[in-house]
């Protein structure tokens, strides 16, 4: 039997060593059909070296100016695979196996829109667990979630489609959730699947520290008016917001987190005009998906013994 095609789409930015390690490593991919993007967030380093070095197989797409997270839309229309992997340049280890698992879990589902994959850092341990379950019982599992983990997530081609693309407000942070939250609107699943596994090297090349506490802040006012009616978008608002305030006064961004409130707000109505309000089906899943969320307490406890936030 035919296996689908799969299109792996890479974003890129000012990071060409770790481009020219991933795209080799590729390269050796057995896996066909399987088509190759590079989207580069206009780098100003070697990048574009380093794509004619690989070019005999890879769409290169160069933008203009860097439009943060949104640019993976362009490798997201541009691709032909009925299975899109999205991969950041830091994230390695995807092979033929995990491309064979995800071929098995979107074709014996129909309703599949979105696999994450877990993700480990270069010392094996789990990171970027952004799935509201605790993570020490649920990692070796598959359940579904709100989250998409944007530089390590498949998704069906067809899902995007019908659900939509990144949307363009966001720059950094939560154009995740705002695109899951409108794949299950029209009826796919987002789940996360602990058979397909890669490494973060969770680098910070191109990335400014303050980044975390502002966009986090900001795109969450944005992410809660977009997408819920009131008096629920207040409550989805304020869990997320006033975390935050902690965390950027124990770190010092309490400047950037004030900042990043009052962009929110002075921009709302841009921001809400551009979503649309979630079908009662489509709520009813998420809030089913936080019945498993810690207490606030216990999250707070442990998100305050350890200084940073990361996206």
């Amino acid at each position: 039997m035919e296996r689908p095609k799969i299109t792996i789409s890479i974003l890129t930015y000012n990071r060409h060593a770790l481009l020219d390690n991933l795209l080799n490593q590729l390269g050796g991919l057995n896996y066909r059909p399987l088509e190759l993007i590079v989207v580069d967030n206009h780098s100003e380093d070697q990048t574009q070296q380093i794509i004619q070095r690989h070019s005999a197989n890879i769409i290169y797409i160069r933008l203009e100016k860097n439009l943060g997270a949104v640019a993976r839309n362009y490798g997201l229309r541009r691709a032909t695979g009925e299975i899109i992997v999205t991969l950041d340049d830091d994230v390695f280890g995807i092979n033929d196996i995990a491309l064979d698992e995800l071929a098995s879990i979107f074709e014996n589902n129909a309703n599949m829109g979105a696999v994450n994959f877990k993700i480990s850092d270069p010392q094996g341990k789990t990171c970027n667990w952004v799935h509201h379950c605790r993570m020490e019982e649920n990692v070796e599992k598959a359940f579904k979630t709100y989250e998409i983990t944007e530089g390590a997530v498949a998704f069906r081609n067809s899902a995007l489609k019908k659900s939509g693309y990144y949307a363009d407000c966001f720059f950094l942070s939560h154009e995740g959730p705002d695109l899951a939250f409108r794949i299950m609107d029209v009826g796919f699943d987002v789940t996360y699947s602990n058979k397909v596994a890669v490494t973060h090297l969770h680098s910070e090349l191109g990335r400014k520290s303050w980044y975390n506490y502002y966009y986090d802040t900001r795109n969450h006012i944005w992410l809660s008016v977009r997408n819920f009616p009131f008096p629920y978008s207040i409550f989805w608002m304020l869990r997320g917001v006033l975390p935050m305030l902690l965390y950027s006064i124990r770190d010092g961004y309490g400047w950037h987190w004030t900042r990043a409130v009052h962009d929110g707000i002075k921009n709302v109505r841009a921001a809400a005009a551009g979503g649309k309000k979630l079908r009662e089906q489509t709520i009813m899943a998420i809030k089913n998906i936080d019945k498993k969320r810690p207490p606030v307490l216990s999250l707070l406890r442990m998100k305050l013994g350890k200084k940073g936030v990361r996206l």
